[in-house]
């Protein structure tokens, strides 16, 4: 049996999978605070997860866990996770070993993502991006029918990559970086923002019991709120930008959409395509499919689980 955890700055979701690769349970928590709760966290996820499925924890071979963030993977360690910065420098592989009695393995959560992606979606390509829109946005890359993670495993961080060089500040230290425009994060602040501009929109009654969520704007979108429409149609032409700048430098077959805010693809892939078009090269851009994922809110866990999997078999997935 071996466990998939994706550690996100919202959530925390694991899946347990046998075998064969057979789902066999599935559950979250929200992300605590501090880096011993998520450590204690974790460790109660796994437990659930055994408990739902009837299997002992002991029964458990191995665990894998998708991070948002740099990592050092040789030594199962955080270096940085700018939206969960209770982890900087945190030897969470290290902890949950000595805890749980598993070997643990530590990878990016967005090549865990793009890891259960191709493996549960067989979308048949060979060159393709995938980008997870949550909390912040991450980001994989298949090269050649191969998960690239670059020389320390920390390539494609996408949410990063600045495309204004004086724009809004970022937890990175950076400024300008596509998160802070098109994540599910920048979306609920922005649309706020046009809220209170606008009186009679319905994302003011969505506030009255606090913040907005990406899902309350999606959910107003699709009753046709124009501040909500709006607010979508920004971030989507934000992430038209990037990934016009992804498709220029890797002239992939497609790019994938994952994470919660990809749940709202139908309203977002039109302004994309339309922005691609607009700012990608041509003999590029003619091409290259913009598809959301399967099951998004599942497909990342499942992906940490193969990576535990593959490692205890001794199967490269990485290069």
């Amino acid at each position: 049996m071996f466990v998939g955890i994706d550690l996100g700055g919202t959530a925390i979701k694991g899946a347990l999978i046998d075998g064969k690769g057979a789902m066999l349970s599935f559950a979250q928590i929200e992300t605590p605070g501090s880096a011993k709760k998520i450590d204690d966290g974790i460790l109660g996820l796994m437990a659930i997860l055994a408990s739902s499925a009837k299997i002992s924890e002991t029964d458990i071979q191995g665990v894998g866990i998708g991070s948002a963030g740099s990592i050092d993977k040789s030594r199962g360690r955080i270096i940085t996770s700018p939206n969960i910065p209770a982890l900087k420098n945190h030897p969470l592989a290290r902890n949950l070993e000595k805890a749980a009695g598993a070997r643990v393995f530590l990878e990016n959560d967005a090549t865990v993502a793009l890891m259960g992606a191709s493996w549960k979606g067989k979308s048949g390509f060979r060159n393709w991006i995938m980008l997870t829109l949550g909390t912040g946005i991450g980001g994989g890359a298949v090269i050649d029918g191969r998960v690239y993670t670059g020389q320390s495993g920390n390539a494609m961080e996408v949410g990063h990559m600045s495309i204004d060089h004086a724009g809004r500040e970022c937890p990175c230290g950076n400024r300008g970086c596509l998160e802070r425009y098109a994540s599910a994060s920048a979306l609920a602040r922005d649309a706020e923002a046009l809220a209170k501009t606008n009186p009679g929109s319905s994302l003011n009654g969505r506030m009255k019991n606090g913040s907005l969520t990406a899902l309350a704007v999606y959910e107003e979108a699709l009753k046709k709120d124009r501040a909500a429409l709006a607010a979508i149609r920004e971030a989507a032409r934000y992430l038209g930008y990037g990934i016009a700048a992804l498709v220029n430098l890797f002239n992939p077959e497609a790019v994938v959409l994952g994470g919660g805010l990809s749940n709202a693809h139908s309203m977002l892939i039109p302004v994309i395509e339309d922005t691609v078009r607009l700012r990608a090269l041509p003999g590029l851009k003619e091409n290259v499919r913009i598809i959301p994922v399967k099951d998004p809110s599942r497909v990342p866990s499942i992906g940490a689980a193969k990576m535990a999997m593959d490692a205890l078999s001794g199967i490269p997935e990485t290069r």
